[in-house]
């Protein structure tokens, strides 16, 4: 197993490996991003956004979201404040959502839905590699 540094707010860090942030991932969500982790061999630094609604810290999260190499959004955890910027995170490509609305507009501003995180060892590819 790689080196895996967790990152919540109001900390930062500035590193060099490779960086995801997780917005209000549902507990599966969690687990199987907790085991993709488990069977790479690479340092990694998460940024997990799961804040309550009396300390939400949305600055925190959009320079985060300016940093990192890939976001994990889980829409139907969002609330409210945090929904009303789901079409801005989403309308970037580093960004994979994922949300149980069969119905919405999101699919117009992007392909990237995605229903679990097994697309993530296809998307990093090279980078992600499976320990021996």
């Amino acid at each position: 197993m790689s080196d895996i540094v967790l990152v919540t707010p109001p900390d930062k860090v500035h590193y060099t490996d490779t960086s995801f942030l997780l917005v209000y991932p549902s507990s599966i969500i969690k687990t199987e991003f907790q085991d993709l982790l488990e069977q790479t061999n690479i340092p990694a630094t998460v940024f997990l956004y799961e804040q309550s609604d009396q300390n939400q810290e949305p600055e925190w999260l959009l320079d985060i979201f300016h940093q990192v190499d890939y976001v994990i959004l889980d829409i139907d955890n969002c609330p409210a404040l945090i929904r009303s910027l789901t079409s801005y995170f989403i309308s970037k490509n580093k960004t994979y959502w994922l949300t149980n609305s069969g119905d919405n507009v999101y699919n117009i501003i992007s392909k990237n839905r995605v229903y679990s995180l097994d697309f993530l060892s296809n998307i990093i590819g090279g980078t992600l590699e499976t320990e021996q």
